[in-house]
């Protein structure tokens, strides 16, 4: 027997309502469908209506439309937040939905993020959302995708962010392949950059990954959904598949439910750039084998499957990746040298053989040409204040001259009257 599916059901009870069937008509490709063999294959109502001629292709084609159109609309009124328009669905994970949207008041397209049902049982969870993201609505920086409002409305928590134009890492990497090392390390630059930042703040974002990682038409990358972020919270395993922190980038520490600090945040990149350069995780399997790899087996080796990755990035990417923390880069400015010695170790050449004093030198004199930009963009910053004072002031005086001739012709024909 053939199962009737709601999409059947609401199928044929919109073409009773536009006159394309009748009652008759419908129960009769019910009892067709429920006397068919399950051997036989999923089986669709409008292609059963039409085989039986109740229906021509149009009016199936015309039902199928206004179907597709109200189930939209009814997703829409499900998920509504007053001041929001919601156009399209983005995306959607184990925390809850994205979708684009319009906030009204300011008249500015967002990506509105509505948790699902099933977290809002706790209200101390419900509460701690609320207040880390707020917090995060507060960060300020190139690198991270801007949180505008947070809020609850009837079971609904939620907040909208930046609406960023163009795609994600992880889209990009299943459309191109392997990132190109040098390319990879400027957008893991970034991305250390980002947690650099909010770690001055004690946040731990939790979920760094490639499906995270926007990049922007011109090149930036932009670190988001911060569903996740929190300060040493324990790992919640809810269902095979759901985890409070993607399993595939799970550091050790918090997959065993420690605490965790910026470090974790390196770990999670570190594998993050593994998958840039690999094309894929590390490790693949069940939500728990997964995550059991993480706290216990080292990762797979990266030049096997990218044998373009050098040497010196395949040891960045191991320390970053570490199992205990305390084996990995013990601040982030230290990681910043490192990657900046890898793309120096690129601009001379890989037959090159460099001696860390080299490095250190070619690194320092980098490092002093961008202080002579930032220099050169300040000295030009100071000019055009200069100009544009000097303009204002020009513009007063001339002011001042027109209101005197001004006052002078007002009293000479006052004189001559």
């Amino acid at each position: 027997m053939a199962e009737i599916t709601p999409h059947d059901r609401a199928f044929s009870k919109l073409a009773i309502k536009n006159g394309f069937l009748s009652r008759e008509q419908v129960r009769e490709c019910f009892r067709f469908m429920r006397g068919l063999d399950l051997n036989e294959g999923a089986v669709r109502f409008e292609d059963v209506a039409v085989e039986k001629t109740f229906l021509n292709h149009e009016q199936a084609n015309a039902v199928g439309l206004a179907y597709r159109r109200l189930k939209k609309d009814n997703e829409k009124k499900k998920w509504s937040i007053k001041g929001y328009e919601i156009y399209n669905k983005l995306g959607e994970g184990g925390l809850g939905v994205v979708f684009k949207a319009k906030q009204i008041s300011m008249n500015r397209l967002v990506a509105l993020k509505i948790l699902h049902r099933r977290w809002l049982n706790d209200e101390e969870f419900k509460q701690r959302f609320l207040v880390e993201a707020r917090l995060v609505g507060k960060l300020s920086h190139q690198n991270l995708i801007k949180v505008y409002d947070v809020g609850r409305e009837d079971w609904k928590l939620f907040f909208s962010m930046e609406y960023i134009e163009g795609e994600t890492l992880e889209q990009i990497i299943e459309r191109d392949g392997p990132i190109e090392p040098i390319q990879a390390v400027d957008i893991i630059l970034q991305m250390l950059r980002a947690i650099r930042y909010i770690s001055r703040f004690d946040i731990v974002h939790c979920d760094i990954k490639p499906s995270n990682i926007m990049m922007t038409t011109d090149g930036v990358a932009k670190l988001g959904d911060f569903g996740f972020v929190k300060s040493n919270i324990a790992i919640d395993v809810t269902e095979e598949g759901s985890v409070l922190g993607t399993p595939d980038y799970i550091s050790p520490e918090q997959a065993m439910g420690k605490d965790v600090d910026f470090r974790s945040d390196i770990y999670s990149l570190g594998v993050t750039l593994y998958h840039m350069l690999a094309k894929r995780p590390p490790f693949d399997g069940t939500v728990s084998s997964i995550m059991r790899a993480h706290i216990r087996e080292e990762l797979p080796p990266l030049q096997e499957l990218n044998p373009e990755v050098p040497e010196a990035l395949v040891k960045v990417v191991k320390r970053m990746a570490a199992k205990d923390p305390n084996d990995r880069y013990p601040t982030c400015e230290v990681l910043f040298e490192e990657l900046e010695n890898v793309k120096l170790r690129h601009k001379v050449g890989a037959g090159h053989d460099m001696g860390r004093s080299e490095l250190v030198e070619l690194l320092n004199l980098e490092k002093e040409k961008g202080r002579k930009r930032q220099l050169e963009l300040l000295d030009m910053q100071r000019q055009l204040e200069r100009m544009t004072l000097l303009f204002w002031g020009v513009a007063a005086v001339a002011a001042i001259a027109v209101l005197v001739c001004l006052y002078l012709a007002y009293l000479g024909s006052t004189s001559a009257a």
